[in-house]
């Protein structure tokens, strides 16, 4: 069962005002104690907000609701692909779903937890949305993906850096078999959706990138 128990009953909850905008932000839910080596689970969910916030509010910008962090489930997989979920005493990665609340419709981001042993765990931000990718190829199409959607805003006279909204799952994964992911990218407040495509050649991945508008 790779599904933690989780071990909190409380809320979980901090104020971050953040100081230029004056915004009211908390986190919430029962994050997994087991995860929280090195730390307690209150400060290892405030790292994890610290994380999210910017990407959230590119996505979500501040209009006056309290924005609110919720934890949405941990579970442990094989680090090359997300579909997979493995015994935790196997070597792999916790995937951690937190729901971006407030301000606009909801947000699902991912956060990857890597345990250490006598210190707090490392984090590393996932791309939002259900992308099945692992963390090594999630982070190599994310270039290839702003690459692109970076340069049709520099054509159009848009200068700021375009950023990922979402991620969808649109042909299943199956094992040793291409698949395909649909990706947002926003720049100037336009956003575009790019194929994303996923070959598995001899033990590598060719990653493919198209605009599918």
């Amino acid at each position: 069962m790779t599904r933690l128990i989780l071990a909190l009953a409380a809320v979980l909850s901090f104020a971050a005002a953040a100081r230029a905008q004056e915004e009211d932000v908390s986190i919430r839910g029962n994050f997994p104690q087991i995860l929280a080596r090195g730390e307690t689970v209150v400060e290892m969910a405030n790292r994890i907000a610290v994380m999210l916030i910017n990407l959230d509010r590119k996505i979500a910008p501040p209009c006056g609701m309290k924005r609110i962090f919720e934890f949405a489930g941990a579970d442990h997989y094989d680090a090359n692909d997300l579909t997979k979920k493995i015994d935790p005493g196997r070597r792999g990665v916790w995937r951690l779903v937190v729901i971006g609340k407030g301000c606009w419709s909801p947000r699902m981001h991912n956060v990857f937890l890597f345990p250490r042993v006598g210190a707090p765990a490392a984090l590393r931000l996932g791309v939002p949305g259900r992308s099945v990718a692992g963390v090594r190829h999630q982070q190599e199409a994310t270039q290839l993906v702003l690459r692109e959607a970076n340069g049709i805003a520099m054509r159009g006279n848009c200068e700021e850096p375009a950023f990922l909204v979402d991620t969808a799952l649109t042909k299943a994964r199956k094992p040793g078999q291409p698949w395909q992911e649909l990706w947002s990218a926003s720049a100037c407040e336009v956003t575009r959706k790019f194929a994303v495509m996923f070959t598995p050649e001899g033990g590598k991945m060719r990653i493919a990138v198209a605009l599918s508008e």
